[in-house]
């Protein structure tokens, strides 16, 4: 038993400290504005009958919450994110992308999906990624790769109407809170860091946090009425 617990701590003196370190995680609530929750109504462009042709809202404006980004800067940032998480889609349905808003770590593939019974042109001019994917039926999709950090905001050729953002980060300690603003980032590694709650209609919020090994840390923001539309992560 004495040799094998000797061998054992020799092991454990080799690893290297970074394995030794036990992660932590921050969690709380974010809560909006009422002036962001509420959303202007969509008017389809074309007079045509069909999906749209009454005015309606989008289905993204039934949880403005999943529109809200939560994300951790200036820290470590070596954080793995949540494991073997499912390959991004957005798919257009009734005239809108779904989810209006994905998080994405760089170097993600994220497929455009049409679910519609007519054509879109999904495109972007962003500075971090400038695509075009041409006109793709019902059933079709095609896929993009967000390689740089930043914010992709997504158009379509044919309803002028609809949009999205993809919020590309660096690295996978952020989190999509859910429909009460209640959120939780895990596997942080211990150390100094800005909190960062992003809407793209709203100013940037960032409140310093601490994270201890093994630790919870609690923190909540409020997301308030923008002066002027924030336009980075």
């Amino acid at each position: 038993m004495g040799r094998f617990a000797g061998w054992f701590l020799l092991i454990v003196a080799l690893l290297p400290g970074r394995l030794l370190a036990q992660d932590g995680r921050v969690t709380g609530r974010v809560s909006l504005s009422p002036a962001i929750a509420s959303r202007k109504m969509r008017f389809r462009l074309y007079g045509d009958l069909g999906p749209g042709a009454v005015p309606r809202r989008a289905s993204a404006d039934s949880n403005e919450m999943a529109n809200v980004v939560l994300f951790l800067e200036s820290g470590p940032r070596s954080g793995r994110g949540p494991d073997n998480p499912p390959p991004p889609v957005i798919v257009q349905r009734d005239e809108a992308f779904t989810p209006h808003v994905l998080p994405v770590v760089a170097g993600t593939m994220v497929e455009f999906r049409n679910d519609d019974d007519f054509f879109h042109n999904v495109f972007s001019l962003a500075k971090a990624k400038q695509f075009d994917l041409g006109r793709f039926p019902r059933g079709q999709g095609k896929s993009v790769q967000f390689d740089r950090p930043g914010i992709v905001q997504v158009f379509c050729h044919i309803h002028a109407d609809m949009s999205a953002v993809v919020l590309v980060l660096d690295h996978g300690l952020f989190v999509v809170p859910d429909a009460q603003g209640n959120y939780r980032i895990d596997h942080v590694p211990p150390g100094e860091y800005q909190l960062v709650a992003w809407h793209e209609r709203a100013r940037r919020i960032s409140r310093a946090v601490t994270i201890a090994a093994g630790q919870t840390t609690m923190l909540d923001l409020s997301i308030p009425i923008p002066n002027d539309v924030a336009v980075r992560p």
